[in-house]
């Protein structure tokens, strides 16, 4: 049987969030075809029984100076450079027929021994252009070092790209710009898992659930907070926003005192929260095109008030629906989660509608290609 090394950021299980839900279904999908070995740097909560077979490589945080004076992306840096010779180890003795990165700023960082067969690269984002949009978030130095790494990113990217025997698109903008680098590209939106359908209830809460460990949500619920909020309960004075998703906890002091505002931190299941809510945004004007969060909660029963930049991110199955709204400045905002409280009708009926079109979106569906193409590369490699 052909054997494929999936190489993740995290430890893909528990499924909980975004990066972790696509890595999990992508090693799922693939074990029912080939053998599965999902390895990762050792940091964060990982589950003790996952359904594929995992290995941890002992990593701890690394200078930044190696990684940021490199031509390669510091991000991938930050997590390879710890587990390089660890991971030559595992190659060496788990001998895959291919290797699976999750990121493409990781595969930038492949060690020696990993480049002996084809590598399958995908590119959860197009870096170059993710990386330009948190430049003008930044100050100082801060700001000099982002514009560099992106910078960077326009030189290893489309090298990542023509080296790789298959790169992964999860939208059908970042395939446009993969195939002006390799022709050897395949697109594998995001996909849902199917749940179902449970109208919001009449007295539900707006609900903000992301992973705040990441900048752009954290930069975007401040400003939710500060700018939209304040209008939201001067119209609707009992409007509640609940707060969580991955270390949302560290954010609780901030907004400790601001009323209508709750923070529930790291959850270990989503269920509860996505139960009670009315409808959640997705405020983000920067970072990554695709938000898994997006499609999730529709999945799930939720509408969403999202940004123009977060709908940006729509799969085609939801883009042209009637089943959320668009907010592009504090004010229309505002209306929108305040239009999505009050007016219960309407909030069902586009919760209903994104709820149909995403069962469009099952996970089967969406990376069946690439599951089919990465089987059918590690089989070729087998037998040769």
């Amino acid at each position: 049987m052909s054997r494929v090394l999936v190489v993740s950021v995290e430890p893909p299980w528990p499924a909980q969030h975004g990066g972790r839900i696509r890595t999990a279904r992508v090693a799922e999908a693939l074990s029912r075809h080939v053998e599965v070995l999902v390895t990762f740097p050792d940091h964060g909560r990982r589950q003790p029984d996952p359904p594929v077979e995992t290995r941890p490589l002992p990593w701890s945080p690394p200078s930044a100076v190696r990684t940021r004076a490199s031509g390669r992306p510091h991000l991938g840096g930050h997590y390879m450079v710890p587990v390089a010779d660890s991971l030559d180890a595992l190659c060496a003795e788990f001998r895959p027929d291919a290797v699976y990165w999750s990121h493409s700023y990781l595969a930038a960082w492949a060690p020696p021994a990993s480049r002996l067969v084809p590598h399958i690269v995908e590119f959860a984002n197009i870096e170059s252009r993710r990386l330009q949009t948190l430049v003008t978030s930044a100050q100082g130095w801060q700001r000099m070092a982002r514009r560099a790494e992106a910078t960077k990113a326009g030189f290893w990217e489309p090298r990542v790209a023509a080296r790789a025997a298959l790169c992964v698109a999860l939208s059908q903008p970042d395939l446009d710009v993969l195939r002006g680098w390799t022709r050897d590209v395949v697109l594998a939106p995001n996909g849902v898992d199917i749940w179902p359908y449970h109208p919001s209830p009449p007295d539900g809460y707006v609900l903000a659930l992301a992973s705040y460990d990441y900048e752009p949500n954290v930069l975007a619920l401040r400003t939710l907070v500060r700018d939209v909020w304040p209008l939201v309960r001067a119209e609707s004075p009992e409007a509640r926003l609940v707060i969580a998703g991955r270390r949302s906890e560290a954010l609780a002091p901030e907004f400790d005192g601001v009323p209508g505002v709750t923070v529930l931190g790291t959850l270990d299941d989503v269920s509860e929260a996505y139960a009670g809510a009315a409808v959640t945004v997705a405020p983000a004007t920067t970072g990554g095109g695709s938000q898994l969060k997006l499609t999730e909660s529709m999945s799930r029963g939720r509408s969403v008030v999202m940004s123009p930049f977060a709908a940006q991110g729509l799969p085609d199955a939801v883009r042209d629906a009637d089943a959320y709204w668009v907010g592009d400045e504090p004010h229309s905002f505002a209306k929108a989660v305040v239009d999505a409280l009050r007016n219960l009708p309407a909030r069902h009926a586009r919760e209903h509608t994104g709820w149909q079109r995403c069962e469009s979106l099952g996970w089967s569906r969406t990376i069946g290609a690439v599951v089919d193409s990465v089987a059918g590369l590690a089989g070729r490699e087998a037998a040769s």
